[in-house]
């Protein structure tokens, strides 16, 4: 076993003021909405229905505001600052780096609402169109590839530049928010009441976040049981499911980053890409092709009011239920996506890493979105399938297994698609679990990973939380509603980590007109 210290305190090296009270503080918020689950409900959605309806023209712009700064960096004076300082090499092949990055963003819910959102679309469209006509079918994979697409990463991706600025060349091995934070609020806040709800509240965020999710890839496993080998979809299957999780990705946990989690998203993506590209081949080739370049036509020329559009008139809460929800959605993964992007980018420059993740992952969600979405929705112009019937009469999972089961050799095809599912949220599971046994280690070993103490503990929370939120039954919408909640705050930190960024890049570089050289006299002021 490796990074466990050599005395009887495992956790000696664990932060746990910080590790404890967060687990113990998303415990008592499922306990209560469990036990008020209407009460806290109505008050948690009420909050969440503010954020979205009155704030949502605020939320994009940030979301807009994200995607601008990462140009800026990448295409500006910065972009060739290099992640560990210009002698660094990357610790990853490049196609393990990007995979890393694209499997952390997209889980299950990838290949679950490829399909499962162009069929919300066609029945309640946007901009008052009427539902299952041909004018909903050009908004249906447009606006699926777009909810996953360059506004999504850039939102996911902003806080992995000053976390690695702040690992890497400023050689910090606390990775606490406070800490990095620490240049706007504070040395004397970063420890204070002030720094611990920062933190609390990141965690949160990921935590209430990601358990939600746990549930939809349990549902639509047992969907594919079900299907399958008839096993009926029950409370204690999906429980089953979960828990073969937590065993698994503790596991992949316990060999760390480069033996385990980098290996488990290469297979995720080798297996997932076999899969859509045998759909596109067996399929109507011809009509997804077409209709994926169709999609991203109208993406390019409705980009703008796509992204600022909150429906002020008719008010149909297409903006507020999906766009903003996303966005988000999005800002609640602060420590997740953060931490881990900037974990998997040493030696690596600024443009590399917002290009590599920006636009390399946006076209990966492009081919699963328009490969699966296509498919979906040319079965239910064509009839081919009944796929508006299998959605109400089933249920958005089962009608999921049921597309797929449809497929030529379709259920060697739901086999695959059940192992790409299986491993795509486990390795989403891995790095949330990573990224928040990094923020609660007092200091990283020369490794570079957390103690597997630290890593085996948040496994076992995160899967205990999954657990509870799955067993919850109405109460997952009180996280859910939560997470939501944690947006504001966390677009507040947005703000302080990019102020905090700007301060250091301004300090350690000085800019002439070809290149940025690096002030060698700051290198022992780094090191404090």
């Amino acid at each position: 076993m490796q990074n466990i210290p050599n005395n009887k305190n495992l956790f000696q090296n664990a932060d746990q003021k910080l590790m404890w009270p967060a687990i113990i503080f998303v415990l008592i918020v499922m306990a209560l909405a469990t036990a008020f689950p209407e009460k806290l409900n109505a008050i948690t959605g009420a909050g969440a229905s503010f954020i979205t309806h009155k704030l949502g023209f605020f939320i994009d712009l940030i979301a807009l505001a994200c995607l601008g700064v990462l140009a800026w960096l990448a295409f500006g004076k910065y972009g060739e600052v290099r992640f560990g300082g210009k002698d660094a090499q990357p610790e990853f092949s490049f196609m393990s780096f990007a995979f890393m990055m694209f499997t952390a963003g997209v889980g299950a819910g990838l290949i679950y609402w490829a399909i499962g959102e162009p069929i919300y679309y066609m029945l309640y469209p946007p901009y008052g169109v009427e539902p299952l006509s041909s004018e909903a079918s050009t908004w249906a994979i447009a606006y699926s590839t777009y909810h996953w697409n360059i506004i999504g990463w850039g939102i996911f991706l902003f806080p992995a530049i000053p976390y690695g600025y702040y690992m890497y060349n400023r050689k910090q091995t606390n990775l606490r928010l406070s800490a990095l934070c620490s240049e706007i609020i504070g040395e004397k806040h970063k420890d204070s009441w002030i720094g611990y709800v920062i933190n609390i509240f990141a965690i949160f965020g990921t935590l209430g976040a990601f358990s939600t999710s746990m549930g939809l890839s349990a549902d639509l496993l047992a969907s594919g049981l079900y299907k399958m080998f008839d096993i009926v979809p029950t409370t204690g299957i999906r429980v089953a499911i979960v828990f073969s999780f937590i065993i698994f990705y503790i596991l992949i946990m316990s060999l760390g980053l480069k033996k385990g989690i980098s290996k488990l998203a290469d297979i995720c993506v080798y297996i997932s890409v076999g899969l859509i590209v045998f759909i596109l081949v067996v399929g109507p080739t011809a009509f997804i092709i077409n209709y994926m370049g169709d999609s991203l036509g109208m993406i390019a020329n409705n980009f703008f009011r796509m992204s600022l559009y909150t429906d002020p008139i008719n008010k149909t809460g297409f903006p507020q239920d999906w766009t903003i929800f996303y966005w988000a959605w999005y800002f609640a993964y602060l420590v997740m996506m953060g931490l881990f992007i900037a974990k998997v980018s040493k030696g690596r420059t600024f443009k590399q890493v917002i290009l590599t993740c920006v636009i390399g992952s946006s076209l990966g969600c492009v081919l699963f979105m328009g490969i699966l979405g296509s498919y979906t929705v040319n079965g239910i112009f064509t009839k081919s399938i009944p796929v508006i019937d299998w959605f109400k009469e089933l249920g958005l999972s089962s009608a999921v297994i049921e597309v797929i089961a449809s497929v030529p050799f379709g259920m060697f095809v739901l086999a695959i698609f059940m192992a790409s599912a299986y491993v795509l949220i486990t390795t989403t599971m891995t790095s949330a679990t990573y990224a928040v046994s990094l923020m609660t280690t007092k200091k990283l070993g020369k490794d570079g990973d957390p103690d597997l103490a630290i890593r085996i503990v948040w496994s076992i929370a995160v899967g205990a939380i999954s657990m509870v939120a799955l067993l919850m039954g109405a109460g997952v919408n009180t996280i859910k509603s939560m997470a939501i909640l944690s947006a504001p705050p966390m677009i507040f930190l947005y703000v302080i980590m990019f102020l905090c960024l700007l301060r250091w890049l301004k300090n350690d570089y000085t800019v002439t007109p070809s290149i940025i050289e690096h002030i060698e006299t700051k290198e022992s002021e780094n090191n404090n």
